[in-house]
C-alpha cells in the first residue's frame, strides 16, 4: 500500500517538473511553441492562478473587508459616545440657561456682557491686494449694521466693522499687519484671568501680538483667549473666541510682557460670516 502510494506521489513530482521544464524552454527559446508546449503552458498557468494567486487574492480581500468593517465599528463608537456627550452638554446648557433667566429677573439685569445677537452675512468681495487686511459683506445699515460691530466666523471672531452703507459694510481683519485699533481680551489660563490687548497680527508667523495689561508670571501653552468686552457697549461683546496662547515672554526691563496666540479661524477660507451685536447696543 505505501509503495504505491510512493509510486503516485513519484508520477506527480516527475509530471510537475516536466510541466515546468518545458515551461521555461519556451520562455527561454524564442522558436514559437508547439501544440503540446501551449498546451502545457496554459495548464502551468491555470494551476498557478487556481491553486496560487486566486486564494491568495481572496484572503486579502477577506482581510481588507474586516479592516474596513472595524475601522467604521469604531468610528461609530467614538461618533456615539461623541454624540451622547453633545445630548448631556446641551441639557446642562438649557438647564443654566433657565437658571440665568431666573438670575436675571430677581437681580433685575436686563442683560450680561456675554449676551448678544448675530445677523448672519456672506462675503461678496475680497480683492488680492487687500486679501490679508479687509473684506466686504452683504449687509449694512438696512439690516442694523454699524461700526465698530464684531465679525465672526463658526470658529471665532474674525475683524471688525469699518465702513457701513446702506447695504454693505467693510471688515477690517484681525490679519490685518497694518491695523491701528487694539481689541481687548482675556487669556483664561486655568483658574486664572489675565487682560491685555491685541495690537498686531504677525503675517510671517500667522499669530497674534497681545499686550499684556495684568501682572503675569506663567500662561499656560494652548490656554483660550477671548473678547473681555471691555472696549464699549457698542463693541465686541465677552466671551468670543479669538485663538489659543501659542507662546508667552517677557521683556528684561519687566516693563512689557507679551502673549502670541494661534488664531482659531483660518482666513484663507472667510465664505459665511455673522455680525455680533450686543444686546445693550
Amino acid at each position: 500500500m505505501l509503495d504505491k502510494k510512493k509510486k503516485r506521489n513519484k508520477r506527480i513530482i516527475i509530471i510537475t517538473v516536466v510541466l515546468i521544464f518545458f515551461s521555461i524552454m519556451t520562455l527561454v527559446t524564442n522558436r514559437s511553441s508547439s501544440p503540446i508546449e501551449t498546451i502545457l503552458k496554459d495548464t502551468i498557468s491555470n494551476i498557478e492562478y487556481y491553486c496560487i494567486k486566486a486564494p491568495i487574492h481572496f484572503v486579502s480581500h477577506i482581510f481588507d473587508e474586516y479592516v474596513s468593517l472595524k475601522d467604521s465599528y469604531d468610528e461609530n463608537e467614538k461618533l456615539k459616545k461623541q454624540l451622547d456627550k453633545s445630548i448631556r452638554n446641551q441639557a446642562t446648557i438649557d438647564v443654566l440657561n433657565e437658571e440665568l433667566d431666573e438670575l436675571k429677573k430677581i437681580t433685575k439685569i436686563d442683560y450680561l456682557p456675554t449676551d448678544y445677537n448675530l445677523k448672519y452675512a456672506t462675503v461678496i468681495s475680497r480683492d488680492v491686494e487687500n486679501w490679508s487686511s479687509q473684506l466686504k459683506i452683504d449687509l449694512g445699515k438696512n439690516s442694523g449694521v454699524a461700526k465698530d460691530m464684531a465679525v465672526v466666523s463658526s470658529k471665532g471672531m474674525i475683524g471688525v466693522i469699518t465702513e457701513v452703507s446702506e447695504t454693505s459694510s467693510t471688515v477690517s481683519l484681525l490679519s490685518n499687519e497694518k491695523s491701528m485699533s487694539q481689541l481687548p481680551v482675556m487669556i483664561l489660563s486655568g483658574k486664572d484671568k489675565y487682560y491685555g490687548l491685541l495690537d498686531n497680527y504677525d503675517l510671517k508667523n500667522k499669530s497674534y501680538r497681545i499686550k499684556l495689561l495684568s501682572d503675569v508670571k506663567e500662561i499656560k501653552e494652548n490656554s483660550k483667549v477671548v473678547t473681555s468686552g471691555l472696549g464699549g457697549s457698542k463693541k465686541s461683546p465677552k466671551g468670543i473666541l479669538i485663538g489659543n496662547v501659542k507662546k508667552y515672554s517677557m521683556k528684561e526691563d519687566a516693563l512689557e510682557s507679551i502673549c502670541y496666540v494661534d488664531p482659531s479661524v483660518d482666513f484663507d477660507d472667510l465664505s459665511y460670516l455673522a455680525v455680533v451685536q450686543r444686546v445693550n447696543k
